[in-house]
């Protein structure tokens, strides 16, 4: 297989990208929007949060079904596109929070399974030009992290700088260009061809291993998310940092991850990919322990380039991880993959602020180490073989 990639493979992460980066611009700023702007009490946010986290639960399934079935991908990303566009659109146009939950959420939940299925794309046109899919797959899970990287940090820019709205507007011109480079990038009559060799009739049999790959990540990915949230208020009220500190972390912890991410597929090459996520699940739990006990500016840079290892080693392997799972369903597990990235953030939240209530942000972070040990024991007591993916035409 080729490692480098030609001018399709770079059109992919550059589609990827600008999807991310419109996304990434609304999703963390809709918490401040609520309480700052439309002057909602915190416990809204839970509200919208999970309704459009349950509702990406549904159209990452319905997506990664319709892939593996032989729709065409591009009119997937397209809806996603213009879902996105419509949901920004109506909060310009008609501000208000039960406008956003009920027109808005929805639509940005549909816009959220535009990765899921870029991912399975992405997959499967590596495999179609004789790519190195496990470095390609880094490649797209480094592109997302950078995006993330741009996305957040454009938005509070505008926020701060111009008003709330100017993040929305900004958002639909992002959304324009993505549309555009779909556009002149998306083979419009690009499909599966797993799907062509499998009877429309057949039954679905259980797949344990893709299941029990995926509740490896759902760990992970409470684990993360459970620290996470917790951080920030961490640093300020506990450790006492000063008030860049959260930032700081977010900065370190997001550039560790993207190189992170790129290097791990020559540790997958030598001690395979269940061995690399055992790696990441102790090393959380190292990083954890780390991050708790966080005093100073230094111990804070320490720790979050321990936490950008960790996940960006997760990051990279966990994908291809539950895809090489998959038979011949692979659009199934590329979105059982991102709906355990979401299923993750449902049960982490809650538990993060139930820690923090009753004990203190500090605890919350060393009881993350909890999802970590279970996901290392998940993967030490797995024994279902790894099966090929499919290959696309």
């Amino acid at each position: 297989m080729s490692s480098r990639l030609n001018l399709q493979a770079l059109n992919t992460l550059l589609l990827l990208l600008s999807g991310v980066i419109a996304n990434s611009a609304i999703v963390p700023f809709m918490g401040v929007f609520i309480v700052e702007t439309l002057g909602k009490p915190p416990l809204m946010i839970s509200v919208y949060a999970v309704i459009t986290m349950v509702l990406t639960l549904g159209v990452n399934r319905t997506y990664g079904a319709w892939i593996d079935e032989g729709a065409r991908v591009a009119p997937l990303i397209l809806t996603s596109i213009l879902a996105f566009g419509t949901g920004v659109l109506v909060i310009l146009l008609a501000p208000g929070y039960w406008v956003l939950v009920c027109i808005a959420s929805p639509c940005f939940a549909v816009s959220n399974g535009a990765v899921s299925a870029m991912y399975s794309f992405g997959r499967l046109r590596a495999e179609a030009m004789g790519l190195d899919v496990p470095r390609y797959n880094s490649y797209l899970r480094a592109i997302t992290s950078l995006g993330w990287m741009i996305g957040p940090a454009t938005s509070f820019i505008l926020a701060g700088a111009f008003g709330p709205f100017a993040v929305f507007r900004c958002a639909l011109a992002l959304c324009g260009l993505w549309l555009l480079l779909w556009w002149v990038v998306m083979p419009k009559g690009f499909r599966s061809a797993a799907s062509t060799q499998r009877p429309k009739t057949e039954p679905s049999a259980r797949n344990t291993g893709m299941l029990l790959a995926a509740l490896v990540c759902t760990a992970i990915a409470t684990a993360h998310v459970m620290s996470m949230s917790a951080l920030p208020l961490y640093f300020i009220r506990e450790a006492g940092l000063p008030t860049f500190a959260p930032g700081l972390s977010l900065s370190i912890k997001t550039g560790v991850e993207i190189v992170a991410i790129i290097s791990t597929p020559w540790i997958m090459a030598r001690f395979g990919a269940r061995n690399a996520l055992r790696f990441a699940a102790a090393l959380a739990v190292v990083t954890f322990a780390v991050l708790s006990e966080v005093t100073t500016v230094t111990g804070l840079v320490i720790g979050s380039a321990l936490e950008g290892l960790y996940y960006g080693v997760f990051a990279a392997v966990g994908l291809i991880f539950v895809q090489d799972f998959a038979k011949d369903r692979l659009g199934a597990a590329t979105s059982l993959y991102m709906n355990s990235l979401f299923l993750g953030g449902i049960l982490a939240v809650p538990l993060m602020g139930m820690a923090a209530q009753f004990i203190s942000f500090g605890m919350a972070i060393k009881l993350s180490a909890f999802w970590a040990i279970c996901a290392f024991a998940i993967l030490t007591v797995m024994r279902v073989e790894r099966v090929a993916g499919p290959r696309a035409a």
